[in-house]
């Protein structure tokens, strides 16, 4: 199954996340760490190292660059419009990079927006540099999804709450190594600062597990760094740090930065239910676990796979994908047919049963048997069999219909009616002369009542002002003659 994979290229090895979504959220599926060996070139470290991990082929990837590769920058526009930020963001970058605009790839993030301001985190680099990683890590088997700036990757672990230290007030996410440097500045779970920090070179950093002066030498320039950061975009006082990479197994490095920051400081360690010891959970794990959560959910956040270098599936997943594509409209095809073929049949069965049904009836009354529906009606209408003197409609159906076409504003009371299936004969009173010519107009309007002729009406014998009145019209959607029976 489909899986999302942070892939941390460090030093001396290589270390994978694997992540399985899921509706719920995510489980971490796999975690490995397997060295780089030493070669001549960065492909074939990495093909001898991919080599000793789970196939990768269809897994969604996220890589970092090296820090050593990208420029960052934090541009503070007086706007909040997101159409007027992409429209002045190419000038301010292009007049803080010393390249033109087409021989770089950059992308931005918004850091916040507040007070008529926002605040954009953007990272920039040389188009050769992109390319060059991409084509080892395509050597190697490699086609990642997401190639994102690694400090800012980091602050996903907080923006998703994995981290066990984390709250309200001001955190220092640093995560270090021998060949690079992060801190990630967060509020809660939001983030403030995202910048790459110098770092010294493995050499040293194999030496300063043993050797406190080397340590010095790594530790110094990392904490001038950090605090003038802090200084610079803060707000308030610090509340915790968080130490993550080789950095974090440093003899007593969390009272070391307690020491120089004044604030409770630690190594990372994860929120439940992820704390589990499946291996992501390690500090040196840190970055590859980010970069897996930012892959998950990669929109509104910087990834350099964009323009000439977007990210496009190789021509075996198209064509497996494809394939699969045509298999279920296959299958779609066949259960149609299957369909198609039991409805016919099931209809042929009610016909059969419906002739048979027909030629009883026919026979029965007729002494032929007929399976046409029209042949049967013609004859059994022609007189030639019992039942051509069936009426189609009888006495009570004419009285309705005679009723129903009497208005309401002029309702008669009925004293006389006579009526077969094709003549009506009716006697009755109403208030006035202009009310029988209401009814007549009523009648008239029906097409089952032919030449209703002008009644003969008088006022009523009885003394009072009513009028009576008498009418005769012929019924003509009985399909009989007048005079029938």
């Amino acid at each position: 199954m489909h899986r999302i994979v942070g892939l941390d290229v460090a030093a001396n090895e290589l270390r994978m996340v694997a992540l399985q979504s899921g509706f719920r959220g995510f489980a971490v599926a796999d975690v490995r760490r397997v060295p780089l060996p030493e070669a001549p070139s960065l492909a074939e470290r990495l093909s001898a190292a991919v080599s000793q991990l789970p196939p990768m082929g269809d897994d969604a990837i996220a890589v970092a660059l090296p820090a050593a590769q990208v420029a960052s920058f934090v541009f503070t526009l007086p706007f909040v419009d997101s159409r007027r930020v992409e429209q002045v963001l190419p000038a301010e970058v292009e007049g803080a990079i010393p390249f033109d605009l087409e021989d770089v790839v950059w992308d931005h993030a918004v850091l916040s927006q507040g007070d008529g301001k926002t605040e954009v985190l953007v990272a920039v680099v040389k188009k050769t540099a992109l390319q060059g990683i991409l084509g080892s890590l395509a050597e190697a088997g490699i086609d990642p999804r997401m190639v994102t700036f690694a400090p800012l990757a980091l602050g996903a672990l907080a923006e998703r709450k994995l981290l066990a230290d984390g709250g309200e007030g001001t955190t220092a996410l640093i995560e270090a190594g021998p060949d690079r440097a992060a801190l990630c500045l967060l509020y809660g779970d939001k983030l403030l600062l995202a910048r790459a920090l110098a770092t010294s070179g493995p050499i040293l950093w194999q030496a300063a597990q043993r050797d406190a002066k080397a340590r010095e030498k790594i530790l110094g320039p990392l904490l001038r760094d950090i605090k003038i950061s802090l200084r610079a975009r803060a707000s308030g006082e610090l509340q915790r740090v968080i130490l993550a990479g080789d950095l974090a197994a440093f003899p007593e490095i969390g009272h070391r930065f307690e020491m120089e920051l004044n604030a409770p400081a630690g190594p990372l360690s994860l929120a439940p239910p992820h704390d589990g010891a499946n291996g992501a959970e390690a500090p040196e794990m840190s970055l590859a676990l980010a970069l897996a959560l930012r892959a998950q959910q990669p929109r509104g956040r910087l990834d350099f796979r964009k323009g000439e270098f977007a990210f496009t599936r190789n021509l075996s997943q198209v064509r497996g994908t494809l394939l699969q594509l045509a298999t279920a409209a296959l299958l779609l095809l066949l259960l149609a047919i299957g369909l198609g073929t039991a409805r016919v049949a099931s209809l042929s069965r009610q016909a059969s049963d419906y002739d048979e049904a027909l030629c009883a009836a026919t026979k029965k009354t007729l002494g032929t048997c007929m399976t046409d529906y029209r042949q049967a009606v013609g004859a059994l209408s022609g007189g030639r069999s019992r039942a051509a003197g069936i009426p189609r409609v009888s006495a009570a159906d004419i009285l309705a219909q005679v009723v129903a076409r009497l208005p309401d504003t002029s309702m008669p009371v009925i004293e006389d009616i006579d009526l077969n299936t094709s003549t009506v004969r009716m006697r009755g009173t109403v208030e006035s002369f202009g009310k029988v010519d209401d009814i007549v107009s009523a009648l008239r309007k029906d097409r089952c009542f032919g030449d209703v002729k002008q009644p003969s009406s008088q006022k009523a014998r009885d003394g009072s002002n009513k009028v009576s009145f008498s009418l005769e019209f012929s019924y003509t959607c009985s399909g009989e003659l007048p005079g029938g029976a």
